[in-house]
């Protein structure tokens, strides 16, 4: 359990009463940095990783059935700024804390990936051999993408290209937009670019907090 989480959570004050024992069972599943290093100090940012079959059980602790602790989930976002994705492959990514939902702290701040490269593509399924980055061509900078499924292999020709002529992006926006459609015939639910994005700039918890699962 980690007595920052809970800590921050309860000093919410959120007014519903059933978000409010939600988001408390999740703080209790965080493990935050802070409760080792610094433990004086709560963390800026908090967060854990869920898989979709834990759900049952949490549901079950807090008097919920699992599609309403899911229906709980996406809307804990109504109650306080923070992050809840839900992932095609079952795993719920929340982060939350302070830098959230302290006007006079700024949330960290994107280094500017829109120069350099390879950087890699973080989406489940496609992490291990995908990349995208930055190319400077006599018309212009521009970004590309080689999106490579993890079961084809390191060696493997990448199913997507990204890159001039057929595909001239500027920005990380636009590549995503692009990889968004790309993707579309390979996944059973079609991902929104806002999705697409976070794959492209944001690790996954699992390597931004590795002990948090």
């Amino acid at each position: 359990m980690s007595r920052h989480a809970t800590a921050y959570v309860r000093g919410l004050e959120i007014a519903d009463e059933t978000a409010r024992t939600v988001f408390l069972l999740l703080a209790e599943r965080t493990i935050a940095q802070g409760d080792r290093h610094r433990p004086e100090e709560i963390p800026e940012i908090m967060g854990l990783e869920l898989q979709d079959h834990d759900i049952p059980a949490l549901a079950e602790q807090t008097g919920l059935v699992p599609e309403d602790f899911r229906q709980q989930l996406r809307e804990l976002k109504k109650h306080v700024r923070m992050d809840v994705l839900e992932h095609t492959d079952g795993v719920w990514e929340i982060v939350y804390g302070p830098s959230y939902t302290r006007p006079s702290t700024p949330r960290p701040t994107q280094p500017d990936l829109t120069r350099g490269g390879p950087h890699p593509f973080w989406l489940p399924g496609w992490e291990k051999y995908s990349t995208w980055g930055y190319e400077q061509s006599a018309d212009g900078p521009y970004l590309y993408a080689q999106i490579i499924p993890n079961q084809d292999g390191p060696d493997a020709e990448p199913r997507i290209w990204i890159t001039p002529p057929a595909h001239v992006v500027r920005t990380v926006d636009e590549l995503a937009e692009a990889i968004a459609t790309a993707l579309a015939p390979y996944q059973p639910v079609l991902m929104p670019a806002s999705l697409i994005k976070t794959w492209l700039t944001t690790p996954p918890l699992s390597h931004r907090y590795p002990n948090s699962s």
